[in-house]
Parts: C-alpha cells; structure tokens; sequence
C-alpha cells in the first residue's frame, strides 16, 4: 500500500526555509509605520477610517434613500437612456430638440410617443406619475447627502450613484417632453429638480461620486439649454435658477478624496495580514515524483509570509506618502484660478498610480479600482477633459456658462435684445463679468444675425477655435458610437445658438444619407451571410436525413410530469396517448398557399403551450453549432387551430431552394433549462421556390425607404416587383435584370406618379423568370 503522508509548507522543511530567509526582526517595518503615521497626523492628515463620518440627520437620511429607491425604480428606458440633448449643427448651432415634429430613431420610429408612454405622460392630460413626481419633491425639499459606513473603506458601497445619473436623465428628459407639450410649468419643476441633484448633493469623498456629479452636470448644462430656448420665462424663476448654480463649488472636498483613499489603503493593508495564508498540501508521492511541487508549494508560502511581515508594512507606509502626495496635489490644483495654470501642476493631468513591488490583493484591489475609474471616465465620451481635475474644471466651466447664459435671457426680457457684450450684465445681473475657468478670460460671446448668440469656453486646450462644437459621430453606423478616449482637440466648449429649421432639414438629409449608405452595407453583409449559411447547412441535408435518429434515455418532465402528458391535446375515448416525438413529428396541410407559405400542425395543446414555453422549427440543423442560433426558421409563427392544437405557418421565400431537414423543438419558459435542447424526428422537405429571400427585405425604414435583396439558383434572370397597399390600386412596379445571380431592388416609397407612400405595410408581388432553364414564378 503506498504512503499517502502530506508534507506541508508549515512542515520541518518549510520552517526551517522561511527562518533562513525571514532572518531580519519584523518589528523595524511596523515601527516605520507608525512613525510615519504620527508624523502626517502631526500634519494634519487623516489615516484612519474612523475619522471619517458620513453619517447624516433624519431628515437627510429619509430623502437620500427616496431618492436613491425612486433612482432604481425610475430606471431610464432606451429612449430616455440614449436621448441627445445637444446635438450639433455645423460648427455652433444645436437642434432644440423639443420643437421638431418627430423625433426620429435609428429605425425610422418617433420617439416622441414612446417616451411619453415611457414617462407616463398624456399629451393633452397631464397625469400625475408618483415616482418621478416624489423624486422631484425630494430633490426640491433640501441638502442631499448619503449616509454611509466609512469604516467599509474600499468596499464602500454605493448604490445611489447610479440611481442619481438615472434620475437626472430621466427628469431631464421629462422637462424637453414638457416643452414640446407645452407644459412648462413641468418643465420648470423637473429641469430644477435635475439641477438640485447636482446643486444639492455633498458628494462624499471618493472619486467616483465626484465624477458622476460632473456627469450629471453634463445632463443639466444639455438640458438647461433646451429649456432656455423657450423663452418667455419668469424673472423670478430664472433668478432661482441662476442662485442655484452660483451656489456650487465643484472644487470643493477633492483633496479629501486622497484622504479616503489613504485610510481605505491602511485599512486594506490592515486587513490583509489578518486573512490566513494559504498551505499547498503536497503528499509524499507528489514530493517524490515531482520535486519541483514541493519547491513551489514552499516558496508560494514563504512569499505570502514575508509580505505579511514585511511586505504589507511597507506598502502600508508608501500608501501613506503617496496618498499624502496626492492630496497635496490636489489641494494644490484646486487653488489656482484657471484651468491653463492648474493643468501645468503635477499629478493634475498626469497622475502617477501606486505600483508596489510585491504581487498581492491589495494591488489587484488598487488595480481593479482604476479600471473602474477609467471605465466611468470613457463612458462620458470624447471631449471631456482628463483625469478628476479636468473633470471638475470642466463642470466648473459649464457652471459659468448656464449662469452667463441665465443673465443674458434675464437681460433680453428687460430691454428687449441680447447686450452687445458680457460687460453690460455686470453688476446688477450678475456680480462681475463672468470669466472663462479653462484660461482666465472673459467667456467668448458673438452676437448672430438672427438675434441670437453663441457663448463660449476655449476648452481643456486653451485655444480659442472661434466655438467650434465637437461634431458627434453619426447614427448610421452601428458599429460607431457616441463613446471615445481622449478629448476632443480643436474644438470650444459651447452654449450654442438654436439651428433654425433650413440648416435642420439639412442635417436631418445629410445624417439620413449616412444612415442609408451604412445600413445599405450592413443589410448587403447580413444577406450573404444568410446565404452563405443557408448553403453550407444545405450541403449536410442528406447526411442529416440518413443519421439515425436520437432516443432519449428518459423523458423530460415539467413540475414532475412527462412532457407528453403536459402538451397533449384533449384526446377522445379509446384514443391511443401519443408520444414526444409523435406530439413533435410535422405533419403538412393544404392550404392553397404553397409553396411561398407552408402549413403544418403540431397535436400540442396551444393554451398549455402558451404558458409553457414555445415552438421553433428548425432548417437543416448542425450538430456542431446551437439549432436554435443558426437553424431557427425566419418568418415562422405558431397559431391556434380550430380544434386547439398548434398551427405552424412557415414563410419559405427566406429559405434556400431545394431539399431541407425540417425538426420540430420545444423551448421552456424555465431559465434553468434555456441550454436544454427538445427536438423531434428529421423530416424531409423540398423548398420549390425561385430564390432566397434575405430575412432584411421583409422590414423597412419609412425615412430610407425597402430594399428587396434575393438569390437565384442560376446566374442569369430577369424579373418584375409589383407594389401594392393591403388594400388598393398598384402603387410601382419595378422591373430589372441581374446576371450575377443576386437581385437588389431598392423602393424609396414613392409612387408611378411620384408621390410619397406613407403606409406601414406594402403588399410585393414578386415574378422571377429564368432563361438558361425555362423557369419561373411568381411571389
């Protein structure tokens, strides 16, 4: 019988190793430590958790979890979500989005309809929605502040830093849905809700937050801009306004986010030599035949040991100088009067992050921390300015912008016209002209022909490139989106001048032409490869068909019953019980409707069916892939019959020509069984259309018109598109030939006579003829 003792690293061996090595008296690092820690207390640095308190009054208490509960409970939908509030018009102009008609998606779709629905609006009756309206409540009634555990450190949770970016979103979004309805006293209320969220809110002292309070401030800056362009507005209500932003300082409490990070780093080290080392167990066997585990095994533990005596005390104390560092830095960079002197102080746009010489948890949690810190930072998109600074001299600029932009709408409503430069509104709008945070220098502001203005920062480079507006990428492509590193060089941060409806129109063209010439390639990609799949599944038909058909061992169950019991239609007396792969067999019916549409009945009972999950029909399916991925039939509904068993219509024009293996499968509701694949027998059948339908040519865009893209069996044909509305007269007929084999026919939705189509649906009569066989036919 072979020995199976265990030689472990805490063994004679492994003793005597670590002492060998770990020969220097452990105390020297600790106390290095602790004089290190005394002398930045004597300086007035924080190194203890415990000298934070995030704690709050009752009051606070009650209104920050409204608001971080009603923030998760009013999470934005898409078209909340990914509403842009300031979308650039040539070099310094904006669409004031509540004043276009239709608010157009990627799709085609107006949007307007869906957020109002989304956002529990009425247009003409303006129903009350509690969420949102308790959430502006909270937001209006006092200070915001969250009360939190600082003992927690680095594991500090958050969760009300996502809920305030929704809720600014969403109410953002809620005040341009008011304008364009016509309710501004709403839009009043939720755009000075948006902007207490910012206004109100003593972010704690951790980077995070502060950024996503800039972030927020993005939202309102966008979102005041439309709401100023109403005009018409109360003296009073945008003096409330103005007051709201003077009264913020985003500079405020960011060398205290380096103080919590150098206590939550302490508190990490601390923690980390109270956890147990890991012991590799080796057995005698293993230490015999492979020496080398052994060796690993020993100096795995000798390296967790030595930086929990020495180690961890010396990242403990390069922890303390290096956040006592960066809290100088900060302090530091928060004193200078603009951006062109703070960005040339050290740590400012360069920031060093700590690196310890010693592998361990606390740097992978230091590591994972920047990653967060990085991920949120390119989520805000290309021109924003680097690092937390730059993050906060940029929401300081835009403060300075929405106050100049508030005074110069208060100065037109008392004498009628916009002044001729920022001077004339000091000091009875404001106390003195404002000032350009990024160089020092009064904002730039233009008078436009139109009577409107353009108003101005240099940006994070300092350069005045006269308000050029960064030029967001367009919509057409998906692959491209609104989302990159880095700031956007050659261009101002701008309170721009609303686009008037000709310079709109244009846009909406040149961006609609984009779009087409993006989704055009897309949808040519997509179809081949449709086709290309089609093809190679095809050329297994015959393998497929000969295979020998699976058996189960045992039956599925649903709740402790077969599955055939569950699915199985009222049978008559005496009826014989069919089986799953009988339930599961396709049988075709007649319907007149073939061979474009194809009809089968499944003897599963529709009702129970419904609440228990769905049928797929399954074309030609590969062993080596997932059926329900690649194989799933395109065009395929499953409907009540008459006698309550489950009809199957099959659109067959979106399927190749020729022999198919047809399979029947059964998806569950139940998450715990989405991998679990139910099929029944293969069955043969023959496609006899013309060409393949690509899936895309059954759908299209209002605003870019249908393309119908097919394929042929042969090179050469020659065909005919009729087009009609469900009901009426032919609107176009389309006639063409190809000699590659590919039909692409493009309709951009106007008649014979030219006028425009506005249906939702078109009725495609469809004839194919092919000379090198004789054949045709028509769809």
């Amino acid at each position: 019988m072979k020995a199976r003792w265990k030689i472990t690293t805490g063994l004679a061996a492994g003793g005597v190793l670590c002492a060998f090595l770990l020969w220097r008296p452990a105390g020297s690092a600790r106390m290095a430590v602790e004089e290190t820690r005394r002398a930045l207390r004597k300086q007035g640095f924080k190194t203890d958790l415990a000298e934070f308190n995030f704690s709050t009054s009752e009051d606070l208490r009650a209104r920050a979890a409204s608001l971080t509960t009603l923030g998760h409970t009013v999470s934005p939908p898409r078209p909340t979500e990914n509403l842009n509030l300031m979308t650039p018009v040539g070099s310094n102009a904006a669409i004031v989005v509540w004043k276009q008609d239709k608010l157009q998606s990627d799709s085609g779709e107006d949007l307007w309809g869906t957020l109002r629905e989304s956002l529990g609006e009425r247009r003409a009756l303006y129903e009350p929605r509690p969420d949102l309206d308790a959430a502006c409540e909270a937001a209006l009634s006092g200070p915001i502040r969250f009360n939190l555990v600082a003992s927690q450190g680095s594991g500090l949770l958050l969760p009300h830093l996502a809920a305030l970016k929704r809720l600014a979103q969403t109410l953002g979004a809620r005040a341009v849905l008011d304008l364009h309805d016509g309710n501004k006293d709403g839009a009043w209320t939720n755009l000075l809700a948006t902007s207490r969220l910012i206004t109100a809110w003593n972010p704690e002292p951790v980077e995070i937050s502060h950024l996503v309070r800039f972030a927020c401030a993005t939202i309102a800056f966008n979102a005041s801009w439309q709401f100023l362009q109403a005009g018409g507005w109360a003296d009073s209500r945008l003096v409330e306004l103005q007051r709201e932003w003077e009264s913020v300082d985003f500079f405020k409490g960011l060398p205290e986010t380096a103080a919590f990070a150098r206590a939550s780093a302490v508190a990490t080290c601390q923690l980390e030599r109270q956890q147990p080392i890991n012991r590799a167990a080796v057995t005698l066997n293993d230490a015999i035949h492979s020496p080398q585990s052994l060796w690993y095994g020993l100096t795995d533990y000798w390296r967790q040991l030595r930086y929990r005596r020495y180690g961890s005390y010396e990242d403990e104390k390069a922890l303390l100088l290096h956040y006592r560092d960066r809290e100088l830095e900060l302090g530091r960079a928060i004193q200078s009067p603009a951006w062109s002197e703070m960005r040339r102080l050290p740590g400012v746009t360069n920031a060093v992050y700590f690196q310890s010489k010693y592998p361990s948890r606390l740097q992978t949690i230091l590591n994972l921390k920047q990653l967060n810190l990085a991920w949120v930072m390119y989520l805000e998109g290309p021109g924003q300015r680097p690092g937390l600074i730059g993050r906060a001299a940029d929401a300081e600029t835009r403060r300075r912008i929405i106050i100049a932009a508030i005074a110069l709408e208060r100065y037109r409503n008392r004498h009628g016209s916009y002044p001729q430069t920022l001077q004339q509104l000091a000091p009875v709008l404001v106390k003195n002209p404002p000032i350009d945070f990024m160089d020092g220098q009064p904002l730039r502001y233009r008078l436009m022909d139109e009577g409107r203005f353009v108003l101005y920062s240099v940006g994070s480079d300092c350069v005045d490139n006269g308000g050029e507006m960064p030029q967001r990428r367009q919509r057409g492509s998906p692959y491209e989106g609104e989302r990159g590193f880095g700031a956007a060089r050659g261009t101002d941060l701008v309170w721009p001048r609303p686009a008037p409806a000709v310079e709109v129109e244009m846009f909406h063209r040149e961006e609609l032409k984009v779009q087409a010439e993006t989704a055009n390639r897309l949808k040519d990609f997509q179809a081949e490869a449709q086709w290309r799949d089609s093809a190679r599944r095809q050329a297994g038909v015959e393998k497929l068909l000969a295979a020998k058909p699976k058996v189960l061992a045992a039956e599925p169950t649903f709740h402790g019953r077969q599955l055939s019991e569950v699915l199985r239609n009222d049978n008559p007396a005496g009826a014989s019980k069919l089986t799953l792969d009988e339930l599961l067999t396709l049988k075709q019916v007649a319907t007149g409707e073939e061979p474009e549409t194809v009809t089968f009945e499944a003897p599963i009972n529709y009702n129970v069916l419904t609440n228990l999950g769905s049928l797929q029909l399954y074309v030609d399916p590969v062993e080596d892939e997932d059926s329900d991925e690649g194989c799933a039939a395109g065009q395929f509904e499953c409907q009540r019959a008459t006698n309550g068993t489950c009809r199957l219509v099959w659109n067959t024009i979106y399927e190749s020509p020729g022999k198919h293996a047809l399979q029947l499968g059964l998806e569950l509701n139940e998450a715990a069984r989405d991998d679990e694949l139910i099929a029944g027998p293969v069955t043969p059948f023959v496609v006899s259309n013309l060409c393949q339908v690509s899936l895309s040519s059954g759908y299209f865009n209002p605003e870019l018109g249908a393309t119908l893209r097919a394929k042929l069996p042969e090179p050469n044909g020659t065909y005919t598109v009729e087009i009609t509305p469900p009901a009426g007269e032919r609107l176009k007929t389309i006639t063409g030939s190809t000699s590659n084999g590919v039909i692409k026919v493009h309709w951009d939705l106007t008649d014979d006579h030219g006028r425009k189509c506005t249906n939702n649906a078109f009725d495609t009569l469809f004839r194919i003829m092919l000379p090198d066989s004789g054949r045709s036919q028509a769809l």
